[in-house]
């Protein structure tokens, strides 16, 4: 049987999304984390006994990450 060296432009091309969509994952990762932390500061600051600032933030967090994720993912290369 015969081996075909793989094609390398397509090797790239498959590598060139690995990272991209790492790359998407880890900054909407920190966004989350970004907005929930703080939230958490807040409300450590504040002493409530409802975490008021932890959850508006949280969401507020994936809110952006998912505007982020669209706004990146709807562009045509």
């Amino acid at each position: 049987m015969e081996q075909h060296p793989p094609d390398l432009k397509k090797v790239k091309e498959g590598y060139n999304n690995y990272l991209r969509y790492t790359r998407l994952g880890f900054t909407m990762m920190g966004i989350i984390l970004v907005f929930t932390f703080g939230g958490w500061w807040l409300d450590g600051q504040l002493t409530w006994k409802f975490p008021v600032f932890t959850i508006v933030l949280s969401l507020l967090g994936i809110t952006g990450s998912m505007v982020y994720l669209f706004k990146e993912t709807g562009r045509k290369p």
